[in-house]
């Protein structure tokens, strides 16, 4: 199949910059573009939320009163068109008793109820959807739980020549259905079983995107050797195993257009490799910005995250008092977990003279970060692929991460001997060792030319999504072939 000849449906539960809580809305805002570029059509479809309303006020009416059934429930949607960027059509499923609602899937109390039966929801408009705005795609790209119903009603006939992919952004999130509303699923008794959609007596939405999907992607080649362990599988590792022939890591890619020092319109200054100079500015900007301008001559480590303990924020706790003897100074921007939330401000309360936070999300303040810090630190418990650290390679800010996942992929360490370092890594998920890890690039921090050929090394890398594109492409032509036959 040329590449030219192939049209493709995204469908997310959020795309940037229109709403993000996370990298799943990085790549859904970054990938459509990068696959049009190679000749493919793409179309994105995600719900009509109330951020994404009040932020783009010129949306058009493509369709009216789709009916969705959602058990016992006859409910409709309507169908609202736009773009995302120049030549990507973006479809918003509307119904706002689902989607008029301040957050994307939850309240600083926790996750709303009803997220199994709002995105259920947008999963079933999605069929009648392709025929309202008359794109009958060759593929459908599901993303996480979110959207794993749709690999299921394509099984079940919908869209009878589409083949479905299913990409595994964060198997942690399970997309769990309790048993008393599996009714709203609304499908066949054949798919509740253990090879279909059961989960330890619960449904869940992200397994029957596995199972019933041509071919399954995860975020990148260790962590789709990952989710088959126990350790990585959060239970669906014998799932994963079983559907390995079908199972690709391909790795995020970066938008260069957003992430580049040279051109980034949030720095105090512009910089690039062959003049380092603005990354001084920067850091002076930050540190004035978070009133820490006492930092200035130290090593400064910076996270941007979401607050989950999934990020490693329990390890830093644990560590940060061995980490400040190294006459280090770190900065936070994140949001998320309330716990986790109360976790960073207690360190900042040990800390007040080294650290600094910042809760919500902030896309300057985070370019900020990234741009003024001399090193991006991520000490995951798991890390699926990781953006910030892709991030800091381009602008000279060294990751410091654990060798879990995507972290794994796109840090080369020193020690491990595969041509020149970008970055020190990790294994154990231990205190000491987060420790020990800081302290090897602390020292290679104070050594000034060794330091800079670190950094340059690492803005040299390419993670563009060129070339995830093409990977993306292959899989959708072997997933057609699988579905064609």
């Amino acid at each position: 199949m040329n590449e030219s000849s192939l049209s493709v449906l995204v469908a997310a539960s959020e795309a940037a910059p229109l709403a993000q809580t996370g990298g799943l809305a990085e790549v859904t805002g970054s990938l459509p573009s990068a696959l049009r570029d190679i000749g493919c059509r793409v179309t994105v479809v995600m719900p009509a939320y109330r951020r994404v309303l009040e932020t783009v006020k010129t949306w058009e009416v493509a369709a009216r009163d789709l009916p969705v059934r959602i058990g016992q429930s006859n409910l409709t949607a309507d169908v609202l068109s736009g773009e995302l960027v120049t030549g990507v059509p973006l479809h918003l499923v509307r119904r706002d008793e689902f989607f008029d609602r301040t957050g994307l899937y939850g309240s600083s109390q926790g996750d709303y109820f009803d997220n199994p039966e709002r995105f259920v929801f947008f999963s079933r408009v999605i069929p009648a959807l392709c025929s309202a705005i008359g794109f009958t795609p060759d593929v459908i790209l599901g993303n996480d739980w979110q959207t794993g119903l749709i690999m299921a009603l394509l099984n079940q006939g919908a869209l009878p020549r589409t083949a479905g992919v299913f990409c595994v952004h964060n198997q942690g999130f399970l997309g769990l259905v309790p048993p008393e509303r599996t009714i709203n699923i609304g499908l066949t008794d054949r798919y509740y079983t253990m090879e279909g959609m059961e989960y330890y007596g619960q449904m869940s939405l992200l397994k029957a995107g596995i199972v019933y999907a041509q071919a399954v992607t995860t975020v990148s080649p260790s962590y789709a050797q990952e989710v088959q362990t126990p350790e990585g599988g959060h239970g669906l590792d014998g799932v994963m195993r079983s559907i390995n022939w079908r199972l690709f890591g391909i790795l995020n890619g970066v938008d260069y257009r957003v992430w580049n020092p040279a051109l980034d319109a949030n720095l105090a200054a512009n910089y690039s490799p062959q003049d380092l100079s603005g990354k001084l500015a920067c850091k002076e900007d930050l540190l004035a910005a978070m009133g820490r301008s006492n930092l200035l001559d130290k090593p400064l480590l910076g996270m941007v995250t979401r607050l989950t303990p999934q990020k490693g924020l329990g390890l830093l706790s644990e560590s940060l008092e061995d980490l400040f003897k190294l006459d280090v100074g770190l900065v936070i921007l994140g949001s998320g977990d309330a716990r986790q939330e109360e976790q960073v401000r207690q360190m900042l309360t040990r800390y007040p003279d080294r650290m600094a936070g910042r809760f919500g999300y902030d896309p300057p303040l985070a370019h900020k970060i990234i741009a003024g810090c001399d090193m991006i630190l991520m000490p995951s418990m798991y890390e699926p692929c990781g953006l910030a650290q892709m991030y800091g390679l381009k602008y000279g800010t060294v990751p410091v991460v654990r060798a879990v996942g995507g972290l794994n992929d796109t840090v080369k360490d020193p020690g491990n001997g595969n041509g020149q370092a970008t970055g020190f890594k990790f294994g154990p998920f231990q205190a000491r060792s987060l420790v020990r890890a800081v302290k090897r690039a602390v020292e290679s921090f104070r050594e000034k030319e060794r330091w800079r050929t670190i950094m340059l090394a690492g803005m040299a890398e390419d993670f563009s999504w060129n070339r995830s594109a093409r990977e993306y492409l292959k899989v959708f032509e072997q997933a057609l072939s699988n579905r064609r036959g």
